[in-house]
């Protein structure tokens, strides 16, 4: 699970930026939370949606955290020592705020903290263009005494020093003999077979994201040889209500060369049907193509990273596929989705958290900020009510990430008298 991801000078974000996925303490939905029994590390929460005015900073954050997560496992993938990530949209290229006189010739940073099922991780990564300035990996085991985390390793530009878990194994952490560009980390994990490094990678490598705003889904996805994954996709589409029976792929030749179709299977009044996935309507194309990484990230219990969740997609449904990890029954695994939206259907005090919900805007000096609901106080310095027209009161702009729809529903045509 994601626990915090903090990064600075990325894009539209200038300033150090810290998206946190640990639970505030607050009693809203708190058996929707995904706790441990260790009282030093606090529960997680399965859900976070960013909201904002276009161009304020919403995909940056995701790209940010989509393109550190690439920067592990990509060279993992090239080596052959992991087998590509077909759920994972990853993002190979970044270029640092552009808007000021010392950002675009200063160090982009990241740090993560992410759990797995036994120990709590720190990695943090310094870079400047491809070149990596500093990195480090720290491990916490989860247990019932205070965080004591244990240095795995930490790189600067002229050294690499190793802690105890990886001292005396015969590791190169000679600085020169390793790629300036590649990260320490994904070097041990192609090098070697350490089970803590495993750990860690296995984070990242499980790690799934969608972005339909980039390109369109790889629908080879549904044909995993994996039967728990087809039976929760047909189970979400009843759920949904959604009237396809069955899929299956055809190949064949072309003047292209080898091409495929896709159909949906209909059953109706006892006989079966055939439709060309693109005959079905762009909500239904949006779902099904989703429903693969939804499937995989809740049986695994992974985070799933989504832009523009809710484009084409009826706010009822996307009610639905937010409770799906809401809730303990239907998410016994800790999985989490973290996603962009500007439905506002779903911006409810009867859906989520205060803490759930983020909005990012850009400053006066076009700096993208980010900040959620719960940190917010009202003009006497309360923080906002879980009572609270959560929806109504960002309409009205009182959190700060006006989406400037107030002015157009107040616009009016000019008297042509």
């Amino acid at each position: 699970m994601l626990c915090q991801f903090t990064f600075k000078n990325f894009k539209s974000y200038r300033d150090e930026t810290i998206f946190d996925m640990q639970a505030a303490n607050i009693q809203e939905f708190s058996n929707s939370l995904i706790g441990t029994a260790y009282k030093p590390f606090p529960p997680l929460l399965p859900v976070s949606v960013i909201y904002g005015p276009n161009a304020g900073g919403k995909s940056g954050l995701l790209e940010a955290l989509t393109y550190f997560i690439s920067r592990v496992t990509i060279p993992l993938e090239s080596s052959s020592r992991r087998t590509k990530n077909y759920l994972f949209m990853y993002l190979d290229e970044y270029f640092p705020f552009m808007f000021d006189e010392t950002s675009s010739n200063s160090p982009t940073e990241f740090e993560i903290f992410f759990r797995t099922s036994g120990a709590e991780y720190r990695y943090c990564l310094s870079q400047q263009g491809d070149k990596i300035l500093s990195e480090s990996l720290y491990r916490a085991k989860l247990t019932q005494e205070r965080r004591r985390p244990v240095m795995l390793f930490e790189r600067t530009a002229n050294a690499i020093s190793l802690g105890s878990a990886l001292k005396g194994k015969r590791v190169n952490s000679d600085v020169q003999d390793i790629n300036s560009t590649l990260p320490y980390l994904s070097f041990l994990s192609i090098n070697y077979r350490f089970p803590v490094i495993e750990e860690a990678v296995d984070w990242f490598h499980h790690c799934l994201s969608i972005n339909y705003a980039k390109k369109g889904r790889d629908l080879n996805v549904l044909f995993f040889p994996d039967s728990d994954v087809k039976q929760l996709i047909f189970q979400s589409l009843h759920d949904m209500d959604i009237s396809i029976d069955d899929y299956e792929k055809e190949e064949f030749e072309s003047s292209k060369g080898k091409q495929q179709q896709i159909y949906t299977i209909h059953k109706v009044g006892g006989h079966s049907y055939r439709l060309p996935l693109e005959e079905e309507s762009q909500g239904t194309i949006k779902i099904f193509s989703f429903l693969p990484s939804l499937a995989m990230s809740l049986i695994g219990g992974y985070p799933l990273i989504v832009d523009e969740m809710d484009a084409k997609i009826h706010p009822k449904l996307l009610r639905y596929l937010i409770s799906q990890y809401t809730n303990p029954k239907t998410n016994p695994r800790g999985a989490q989705l973290i996603f962009t939206s500007h439905d506002l259907s779903t911006m409810k005090n009867d859906l989520l958290r205060r803490d759930e919900i983020w909005f990012a805007a850009k400053d006066e000096d076009s700096a993208s900020e980010l900040w959620s609901l719960y940190e917010l106080r009202d003009e006497t310095g309360a923080r906002i009510k879980s009572t609270a027209a959560y929806d109504k009161q960002y309409l009205e702009g009182r959190y700060g990430a006006d989406p400037y729809l107030q002015t157009m529903l107040d616009w009016r045509l000019p008297d042509e008298s």
